[in-house]
């Protein structure tokens, strides 16, 4: 299960595993196109081999069934010996919002690997027998990926409930009762519901100029995306009612810990990116041992936890995620170690000091590439927009990027710590044996 790194923290992908991998999505070098709504975007250049992908939204959310579409669509456009010279790397994966294909090899390439993705649009005429192999292939993936652990089941239940009524709710992976549900003829009926031109995205990553990838695009014969577009964009998010949960998960051979999550609205909207680095930032300031910190109140001063993790990311424009782990110091119980973390949380919200603000924004540089290398931010734009265009969402360009660092001041991060102190829906899980009960 690949996630990107910093952009799409709560993302889930299923990676199709009939195929070889090569590499992960978040380590793409080099933006050359995306189209969003037409064939030829935006360009930059880096001296990366292409990488082409070809992205479709799900509708109602990604399940299993989704998955079983992916593995079967690139199945049937790259599998077997379709792949040609060894020369080109093959992907596949579902995400909580689409599903998506790569392909990558030589510049030289670019119209075979075009022609040779194209096949995704076709229908699918896998042979039933690979078919039925292939919903073993995904109980398989399930035992790697997922195979019963607490953790896993964890943040099955806990997203569940935190997600509840909405379409990102659903879970790509499945269960094995589900896997074994599947069926040949439905998955054909839903890739002829949902893999159309009017709904796809293409993405081009590498060393590769304009002109040489409208060549290639007009030599592939690869469909007109532009035809009866369909406008389709992240589906929409609405917090359920105000509640906290409490799972419970007491294997004794479990390492004693805490997962608490915590979803919010926030006071007014704001730009998905503007937030994201904000979120960054207010996490940031968390995880430090300066006043309006956490680590001070609970590890180096009252010896609450030995460790702990934190992170906040975006869910849409209006609400974020506050995802914090953490082990109890010795003696201290799951109870205790809430009430802690809450507490420390709320004088957090209070308001941050002049001083730990500017001193974490000093050190928030790295969020962002070094602007004067071009090659390493054409690598950090290409990271970007292919999470962006992951999720369903339209990327920025460079120079709008440049400006989100401008945009922040510590009257957000007020905000949105005092957003994450308020009232949202909340789920905690207590993972082994209560030190304290």
């Amino acid at each position: 299960m690949f996630l990107f790194s910093g952009f799409v923290a709560r993302c889930r992908f299923s990676v199709a595993s009939t195929l070889s991998l090569y590499g992960s999505l978040a380590t793409i070098a080099g933006l050359t196109s995306v189209l969003a709504n037409a064939q030829v975007g935006a360009l930059q250049h880096t001296d990366q081999p292409p990488t082409i992908h070809v992205i479709f939204p799900v509708p109602g959310g990604a399940d299993v069934r989704h998955h079983y579409l992916e593995h079967l669509t690139w199945l049937n456009a790259v599998g077997d010996d379709r792949v040609g010279s060894g020369q080109h790397h093959t992907n596949a994966w579902t995400n909580d919002y689409a599903i998506g294909y790569r392909l990558s090899g030589p510049s030289d390439d670019l119209a075979d690997m075009l022609r040779r993705l194209k096949r995704v649009f076709e229908p699918i005429e896998v042979p039933r027998e690979f078919a039925e192999q292939e919903r073993d292939i995904l109980e398989r993936e399930y035992d790697l990926r997922t195979g019963g652990t607490i953790n896993a089941n964890a943040a099955l239940e806990m997203e569940a409930f935190l997600y509840q009524g909405n379409q990102i709710a659903g879970d790509p992976i499945g269960t094995p009762e589900l896997i074994r549900a599947l069926n040949y003829d439905d998955a054909k009926g839903l890739h002829a519901e949902t893999h159309r031109p009017d709904r796809a995205r293409l993405l081009v990553i590498g060393n590769v100029s304009e002109t040489q990838l409208a060549n290639a695009v007009e030599e592939a014969g690869f469909p007109d995306l532009d035809v009866k577009r369909e406008d389709i964009g992240p589906p929409p998010f609405a917090l359920a009612s105000i509640e906290t949960r409490i799972f419970r998960y007491p294997d004794p051979n479990a390492a004693p810990r805490m997962i608490l999550r915590k979803v919010v609205a926030l006071p007014e909207p704001l730009d998905f990116d503007l937030l994201e680095a904000q979120a960054a930032l207010a996490r940031n300031i968390l995880d430090t041992n300066l006043p309006g910190g956490l680590a001070g109140p609970l590890r180096f001063d009252a010896f609450v936890t030995r460790s702990f993790g934190i992170s906040i990311v975006p869910v849409d424009e209006s609400h974020i995620e506050l995802i914090f782990s953490a082990e109890p110091d010795k003696g201290i119980g799951f109870a205790a170690m809430q009430s802690a973390f809450e507490g420390a949380l709320n004088n957090s919200a209070r308001g941050v000091p002049a001083t730990t603000y500017d001193r974490v924004l000093k050190r928030f540089e790295g969020f962002w590439p070094d602007w004067s290398n071009e090659e390493k931010v054409a690598r950090w734009m290409a990271d970007y927009t292919l999470s962006r265009v992951s999720i369903l969402r339209e990327p920025k360009s460079e120079r709008q990027m440049r400006k989100i660092g401008t945009q922040i001041d510590a009257a957000d991060i007020d905000i949105i710590l005092a957003a994450l102190s308020g009232p949202g829906r909340t789920a905690i899980a207590f993972i082994g044996t209560d030190p304290n009960p």
